[in-house]
Formats: C-alpha cells, structure tokens, sequence
C-alpha cells in the first residue's frame, strides 16, 4: 500500500466535502467539545493521538425520512494492524436519553406470551413457545407482534441460564430472581445485547473512509450525537501510537 499517495490524495481530495443545503459541520475543534483532544494540523485537518472517544458538542435533530451521510475525510495513520477507527452515531430519544441496543434491538423469532403468572421472586418464566430461545440474549416483556413497542425498556437484565420445555410451556430459568412480576398473557421476547454506538464506517491505519450513509437505525430515535473513536483494540508495548484525522468533517441530510 502507498502511504505517500494516500497522504496525498487526504490533503487535496474535495469531492467528498459537504454541498447540501442542510448540513451539520464538524470541522472546528470547539465542534467536538471543551475537552476535545483535537488541534488543527493544517489543510484544515483536525487530529488527535492515542486511544480516543470524540464526541460532537452538539445533539443534532433526527428524521427517518431523511438520509444522513458522513462527508469529509476520515482516516487512522498507519500504525499497528489491532487497532480500528470508527464513525458513528449515540442514538437519543425524544428526551434525549441514549437508547440502549437491547432495547430496541428484538430477535423477532422469539415472539411469544407468558403461559404463567411469573412473581418478581421467581427465578424462572413460563412462555407459551421457547422453541427459537437461546442462552445468548436478554429478554423483553410488554412486546407486541408488531413491534410498536420498540424501544422497550421493560427488559430483564439477564440471560438464560437454561431452556427447557415442560408440559406447562417453555422454561425460561435464570441464576437469579427476575425482579417485577408480570402476568400470564403478557408479550415477550428475546432483544440482541450490543454496544451503544452505532458504527457506520470502520477502518484501519492507511484507509480512508467518506461517504458513510444511515437511516432508519433505531426505533424511537429523534436525536443523535456524533462520535468517532480511535485506538479501540489498545495499545500494546512496541507497537505505534494511533493517530486519527479528519479533514473537514460533516453531516450531510437529504430527503
């Protein structure tokens, strides 16, 4: 790979800069906060060094209608091969509250009801098919089939520990007390468990990234704040320093 042709090509490239007419600018310093680690390195560049989390100072307004598009240059210099960049988004509510993965994340092959009475004492829930279950995610009460629940933040903060049919329905058991009691009826169904970022772009030192599209990301959502990280798998003895650039960054909205 040539680093030289790629510094190049960083400095000079404009057609990935922002040309909407509705357009969320990021490349000033007092952009991204107060604390921001981020100078100006020139050719309106804006770098940071190190294992960083840069979040934008601004909460920007949210529209599934629209499409979002990250413009500008983003890139991580060359350096240790373990160690990513990464742009994106923390997804907020109406009251601007983060709206956490596993609440608006459902696996929809689980959907079912209670077939018992559950007490928030009990260890255990009886649903009426567990057949799609796994060990793997949380679980969600108060669903609805057609998922107009979403974000549900009724959600037991446990795994199963294990699955098993009975001739009352599906056993459900966990290693501890579920905590609320919900009713014989009541929806519920399994949610993924991830991180609360949403990633749109991912790169490693050398490539550049631009042109990074989202829409329809999560349920609920009305507000964004924008985020970008650096350094993510560590730092580890001998090996490079990250360093992060972007060259006049934005937030491209379309219809």
């Amino acid at each position: 790979m040539n680093f030289k042709k790629i510094a190049a090509a960083f400095l000079v490239m404009g057609a990935a800069l922002c040309s909407a007419a509705e357009v969320y600018d990021l490349s000033r310093v007092e952009d991204w906060g107060k604390r921001s680690p981020l100078k100006v390195h020139g050719n309106g560049i804006l770098r940071a060094t190190g294992r960083v989390s840069l979040f934008s100072a601004k909460i920007y307004p949210y529209d599934a209608k629209k499409t979002y598009t990250f413009k500008g240059l983003y890139r991580q210099l060359p350096g240790s091969d373990s160690n990513i960049f990464r742009v994106g988004f923390l997804p907020l509510d109406k009251d601007k509250k983060v709206i956490e993965y596993y609440t608006s994340h459902p696996n929809i092959t689980t959907e079912t009801v209670l077939a018992k009475d559950a007490a928030a004492t009990d260890n255990f829930i009886i649903v009426k098919n567990g057949k799609k279950w796994n060990k793997r995610n949380l679980i969600a009460y108060n669903t609805k089939p057609d998922r107009s629940d979403l974000p549900n933040k009724n959600i037991i903060r446990q795994v199963p520990k294990t699955i098993e049919q009975t001739a009352e329905g599906w056993k459900i058991t966990f290693a501890k007390p579920i905590g609320v009691a919900i009713p014989a009826g009541t929806g519920v169904r399994q949610h993924y468990q991830g991180g609360r970022f949403r990633f749109v772009g991912n790169g490693t030192g050398g490539q550049v990234l631009s042109n990074m599209k989202f829409r329809m990301m999560d349920p609920g959502m009305k507000y964004f704040q924008v985020v970008v990280v650096s350094g993510t798998g560590g730092i580890k003895p001998g090996e490079q320093i990250p360093v992060i650039e972007m060259r006049k960054p934005c937030i491209e909205v379309t219809e």
